[in-house]
Formats: C-alpha cells, structure tokens, sequence
C-alpha cells in the first residue's frame, strides 16, 4: 500500500526516503494523513525530537522509541517490524562516531526491506549524508527565499535595475 503524505511524497512499501523538509513538514503531512491510523508505525528518534510533540494524539498504532546512541537505534532498526518506520535524524548521535553512519544506513536500507522507511531531517549534515547513500531516493523541501514570495503574491516582477549582466572580456 502507498502512503501518499504530501505530493509529491509517496511512501512506497520496501522502499528508504530521505526526506530534507523545513520543520512542520513532516507532522502536517503525517496528521493530514487519515490511512496512518490504521497502519502499525514506528517513529524513532534520538536524543531530542523536533516533530513529536505536533503529532496528533489519535495515532492509535504508533510505537515511539529513542535512541540515544547509535548502537541503541541499530538495535532498534533490527527488531522493528512495523509497516511504516519513521526516523527522525539527530547529528548528535554521530558526534564521535561518525563511522557509525554508515552501519545505521545500511540497516535503515535493511528495515526497508519488509517496510516502508523515512529518514527525516529539517537540514543536512555529514552524517545524513552518509546515510543518504543507501536510501532509494531522496526528497528535499526548501523556504522560498525571504521577499520572492511576497514579489509574487503581489504580481511584482523584477524590473531593469534589478537585472545584472556579466560583462564580456
């Protein structure tokens, strides 16, 4: 079964995103999502959680675990068993054992293998890069920059001072 959470996001099943979203993204489109609460989902995350608290509270199958190193979210990929895996990235966790990355790529990429695996993070960083590696596709949201969607909303284009050319040599 698919889970589309917010276009163009699917979830596919036995499939590992990495999906790079300003904050909120990801709790509006998990709460907007009424087939969530029928399915068995895990969310995982580490030492802080940047999303937990804006889920909705009528998830009636959601498992929550943290991990506080990076051997404690192995452990918690290997007995997983949920249809749907949620994790939310910490860089704290790899600070001091940035090797450690990989090891939990591969077993996110392994989870993946009989559930549908989201690896979740508002930015980018060494460690998620590594894991990124292993995912079936990545997925980034960016802000618009500050002022372009003001211009747009109110049908103001760029004139001829804003424009800048490079001059020929």
């Amino acid at each position: 079964m698919e889970l589309e959470l917010r276009s163009p996001v699917v979830l596919a099943p036995e499939t590992f995103t990495v999906l790079i979203a300003p904050g909120g993204v990801l709790a509006t489109s998990l709460n907007d999502h009424p087939g969530l609460r029928r399915i068995e989902a895990l969310y995982v995350c580490g030492n802080r959680s940047r999303i937990l608290d804006d889920l909705d509270r009528r998830f009636t199958s959601l498992d929550v675990r943290r991990g506080f190193t990076a051997h404690q979210l192995l452990s918690i990929l290997k007995e997983a068993y949920q249809t749907l895996i949620v994790f939310e990235h910490d860089p704290g966790i790899f600070e001091g054992a940035s090797e450690m990355a990989e090891y939990v790529g591969r077993a996110l990429k392994e989870a993946s293998a009989g559930s549908a695996v989201l690896l979740y993070s508002p930015g980018t960083d060494p460690s998620l890069a590594e894991m990124a590696k292993f995912a079936d596709r990545v997925i980034v949201f960016t802000d618009p920059p500050k002022g372009a969607s003001k211009r747009a909303a109110k049908g103001i284009r760029p004139g001829p001072k804003a424009q800048r050319t490079l001059e020929a040599f």
